[in-house]
């Protein structure tokens, strides 16, 4: 984790702040530090994805899902992601990064990130999404989704799943070498 004062800030505000329901959608708000860019002065495409880590961590934690899970003894581990960068996010610039659950199969939980631009002539911007999809697993291994929502609570009905995460299976799938 290269962001580790801004991961103690936000293990410390998710722990204190307002609750998200397990389908709902979580944000934290950061700023574009210089230790945050590339060589075209603008955020580089590394640091999209370790904010999204932050993000998924403080929905967790946010919707109680993390105590529950780790109480359990399971970790959080990531399949794989397909992320869509649409603007640059530049020097100082406020951004939001949103968090929430698409969908779920047997095997994976399917996430959303989004990185919204704050401020400028790009406010409320999307400037990059992405779709990962993430598991648990314990000494024996994977745990299947439907035992993960059990340990959760989750008794509602599951989403549908979007045309998207299909699209998203064919790409992993031609990619598993």
């Amino acid at each position: 984790m290269n962001l580790i004062f801004r991961l103690f800030w936000m293990l410390l505000t998710a722990r204190f702040g307002k609750r998200v329901d397990i389908m709902g959608e979580s944000f934290l708000t950061f700023r574009c530090m210089p230790t945050d860019l590339d060589l075209n002065f603008h955020m580089t495409n590394s640091r999209y994805h370790s904010f999204m880590d932050l993000g998924r961590v403080d929905f967790m934690i946010r919707n109680g899902a993390w105590a529950k899970l780790r109480g359990a003894g399971l970790g959080p581990v990531l399949g794989s992601s397909a992320i869509r960068f649409r603007r640059a996010i530049n020097p100082f610039q406020k951004f939001r990064v949103t968090t929430r659950i698409l969908a779920w199969d047997e095997r994976w939980i399917y996430l959303e990130h989004k990185l919204i631009a704050e401020g400028g002539k790009m406010h409320n911007e999307t400037a990059s999404i992405a779709i990962m999809n993430t598991t648990f697993v314990g000494k024996e291994g994977r745990v299947p989704t439907e035992k993960l929502m059990q340990i959760i609570g989750y008794t509602a009905t599951q989403p549908p799943l979007p045309d998207v995460l299909a699209r998203k299976a064919e790409m992993d799938a031609l990619l598993k070498g």
